[in-house]
């Protein structure tokens, strides 16, 4: 999908407030010394009033002009800004959009989420859920994310780009400490596995200083390895599918508003 780039603010706004200052003054120096020149012109000038009148109303523009300048510029850099956040306004509901679908992966009550997934697999023991995920504060945060989001309607640019980092921080957050890590516990730490000669058959290898130790999966009863294995996966392709839809959504914020929006993300690795 592409998206139109909206217009940029005038430069003059965008300057440090130094470069303004000084651009201010040498506005003014100028101003001064073109004055002097001409109440000299018109002092040696009283025998010609046609020529002091003009030397006048020429003065009088020189004088009126940086004014009528800034006076257009600000009407300009208002309209400006109410393109843009009329821009940002008919973008919210994507944005809301993106903040439903992420709180559906917070669902504790979803049994196709991963932290239902592996509480399920535990035999909905906490303490043993507790060795992969950490304690779930997103179940209680993410509601109150999106209630605030759906009652506080961002009335400006500003305040929608601001909403937008809030839930790429929100969405970071959570697939790092509830996706990520809990995977790579599962791939990479030791776990007491059930049939230790049937994962070395299966591997090729044998661990003699460690024969009973293996990947989480391994650690479950035989039955159940095959169908965890394809709930857990199932899961991380839904993830990772919002994960990349979300990276292209902000990409073509990126592009759309001129701004550098965060937008990259880990995905997690399979088992």
């Amino acid at each position: 999908m592409s998206w139109m780039p909206l217009p940029a603010f005038n430069e003059q706004w965008t300057k440090p407030p130094s470069s303004t200052v000084q651009a201010g003054i040498q506005t003014t120096a100028a101003i001064v010394v073109a004055l002097a020149t001409v109440f000299a012109v018109i002092a040696q000038s009283k025998d010609n009033p046609k020529l002091a009148g003009a030397l006048v109303v020429v003065s009088m523009a020189v004088v009126g002009w940086p004014f009528v300048h800034r006076v257009i510029t600000f009407f300009q850099i208002r309209r400006v800004r109410a393109v843009r956040d009329r821009a940002a306004g008919a973008r919210y509901s994507e944005l809301l959009r993106f903040a439903k679908r992420f709180a559906q992966f917070t669902n504790a009550g979803d049994w196709a989420n991963i932290r239902p997934i592996i509480l399920s697999l535990c035999g909905n023991n906490p303490e043993k859920c507790a060795e992969l995920c950490p304690p779930d504060y997103m179940r209680d945060l993410c509601p109150f994310f999106l209630q605030h989001l759906e009652k506080r309607v961002p009335e400006n640019e500003g305040q929608f780009l601001l909403a937008v980092q809030e839930l790429y921080g929100i969405v970071v957050s959570y697939n790092r400490y509830y996706v990520s890590e809990p995977f790579d516990r599962m791939r990479m730490k030791r776990w007491p596995i059930v049939n230790p000669s049937v994962l070395h058959t299966a591997l090729g290898t044998a661990d003699p200083a460690n024969p009973s130790l293996g990947p989480w999966i391994a650690s479950l009863p035989l039955g159940s390895q095959e169908s965890a294995e394809g709930q857990i996966e199932g899961f991380r392709e839904r993830w990772v599918s919002f994960l990349d839809d979300m990276k292209q959504w902000l990409e073509g914020m990126n592009e759309s508003f001129g701004v550098q929006l965060p937008d990259w993300f880990d995905r997690p690795h399979k088992l």
